[in-house]
């Protein structure tokens, strides 16, 4: 467990804690890392929700989700022009360089390769799966590559060598036990890409104090009791007296935890983490009944109610007893888009201030 405190100093808090400044290469490279890995993330649960898409929608997922993650390795290896040409006059230049163009190499090779994969397919879908598979095992291969240099912290190296020899096995398994089947082919690819999505996603987080570690497990425990749990019960138990009041303690109760523990102080955290849980919810709900619990609902359609474009359509009601609410799309939308900027904004205060929370 750990405390929140309230007093933070003005000074940089990610100096204080021991790490580097970061350069505006950096910055703009975290923020592709996340955009990247939550795209990934995002692609991995449709694709695994619904496997038996068309053949040329699949195509379309896939081929753009691997063309994505491999511009990753286009990232990294722009950094090798980050210093500029002082980079060629150091004495040591030459192995960080040759990696580096090599993953510049890779990663502009197996973005063509995805995007071929979607815009050029060929005369049958079997051609398109191969270029599928020759793209994954290059992006594996320029993750084991990210992972052996040294410009990186030793746990990220190590997750970056882990991700791309899974992606490897996965894709040689494959296509040795399965062959070039579109289905099988896309469940492998859907599990590579939650993988990959999530480690890219911490990769570009770089947290670098405990307390930021302490932040994360508790992120992934709210995304997968939303997910999971509490989509669980909500897609089999609405007939329950003032449903949707105990559907919000419930998204809460697993973070009271936090305030009675730590004191009222952990408040801000503790609510984050509760919205967190109902934007699983809100956002996963028909996602996780497809994938899990054996639903076939139009994904498409929902999701665009969900986010607010269906207008004054009700989406669903909020039960509270004697009162009840019907909620229209536009008004689920807007509370979705308002709890993102209120997770947001208090996550990100609380991991660049990692100093104000007591391990």
């Amino acid at each position: 467990m750990f405390r929140v405190g309230g007093a933070t100093s003005d000074r940089d808090d990610g100096a204080a804690d021991g790490a580097r400044p970061s350069s505006a290469w950096d910055d703009a490279e975290r923020v592709a890392l996340i955009a990247v890995g939550l795209v990934s993330t995002i692609v991995s649960v449709i694709v695994l929700a619904r496997p038996a898409l068309s053949v040329s929608g699949l195509l379309l997922l896939l081929g753009g989700a691997v063309a994505l993650n491999s511009a990753r390795s286009l990232v990294a290896g722009g950094r090798l022009f980050q210093g500029g040409l002082r980079r060629w006059g150091l004495p040591r230049w030459g192995r960080a360089a040759l990696r580096e163009l090599g993953l510049l190499g890779i990663g502009a090779i197996a973005v063509a390769i995805g995007a071929a994969a979607v815009f050029f397919p060929g005369p049958a879908e079997r051609v398109a799966v191969f270029l599928l598979a020759i793209a994954l095992a290059a992006q594996g291969l320029a993750r084991i590559f990210e992972g052996l240099g040294g410009n990186v912290p030793s746990w990220l190296r190590q997750a970056s060598v882990a991700t791309g020899a899974i992606i490897i096995v996965l894709v040689v398994a494959a296509l040795a036990f399965e062959g070039p089947a579109i289905l099988a082919f896309a469940v492998v690819v859907g599990v590579i890409l939650l993988v990959n999505g999530l480690e890219t996603v911490v990769a570009g987080l770089r947290p670098h104090d405990p307390r930021q570690f302490e932040i994360l497990k508790l992120l992934f425990f709210s995304a997968f009791y939303g997910l999971v749990l509490i989509n669980w019960i909500d897609l089999y138990s609405k007939s329950v007296p003032s449903y949707s009041v105990w559907l919000v303690l419930a998204y809460m109760a697993p973070f009271g935890v936090l305030i009675v523990f730590e004191g009222v102080e952990a408040w801000p955290l503790a609510t984050s983490l509760g919205l967190l849980v109902s934007l699983m919810n809100d956002l996963g709900y028909f996602f996780m009944g497809d994938l899990i619990f054996g639903f076939h609902e139009p994904l498409a359609p929902w999701i665009v109610g969900q986010l607010g474009f269906s207008g004054n359509e009700v989406v669903t009601v909020f039960q509270a007893g004697a009162y009840s609410l019907n909620v229209t799309s536009w008004m689920m939308g807007l509370s979705i888009y308002a709890r993102v900027a209120v997770v947001a904004a208090i996550l990100t205060y609380w991991w660049r201030r990692p100093s104000g929370i007591y391990a």
